[in-house]
């Protein structure tokens, strides 16, 4: 009986799932520094809550 995928498409698919984590990886540590400029941009421009 034949394997419904040769080996050369699983192999090229196990490559393909090595690239998406990497990608996801770097989707995750930019939302992570986007979000860290952020909080830091708030402490230093938080406004005292005092009114002229």
């Amino acid at each position: 009986m034949n394997a419904p995928f040769s080996t050369e498409a699983i192999s090229t698919f196990i490559q393909s799932l090595g690239i998406m984590g990497k990608g996801m990886l770097g989707i995750f540590v930019f939302m992570g520094l986007f979000y860290g400029i952020i909080k830091l941009l708030n402490r230093f421009t938080k406004k005292d809550g005092k009114k002229d």
